[in-house]
């Protein structure tokens, strides 16, 4: 497919591609299908914080925002250093 993996350590290969498939889908303003891999990735590797975030994303796109603030704290829970990119999208934590 010509992508190029880099080494996320701890996420398997199969939760980067899935990851790299919802980026890509949501780019082109899929939400609802990049959702659904997302939720794969997590299914694979629940500890991947860029694939909750992301999820929180697409979920906050989608107006479920109840459920995209659970996203974006697990993420947070696992990588603080995500805090600061929420607090830049909104203005607040949540």
């Amino acid at each position: 497919m010509g992508w190029t993996y880099t080494y996320t350590k701890g996420v398997p290969i199969e939760a980067q591609y899935l990851f790299k498939k919802a980026m890509e889908v949501y780019s082109m303003g899929k939400t609802e299908t990049a959702l659904k891999y997302l939720r794969q990735t997590t299914v694979i590797a629940p500890r991947y914080s860029k694939a909750l975030f992301e999820m929180g994303n697409c979920l906050t796109e989608l107006g479920q925002q109840e459920e995209a603030n659970s996203r974006y704290e697990q993420a947070i829970q696992i990588d603080p250093a995500l805090k600061e990119m929420r607090e830049k999208q909104t203005g607040s934590l949540f």
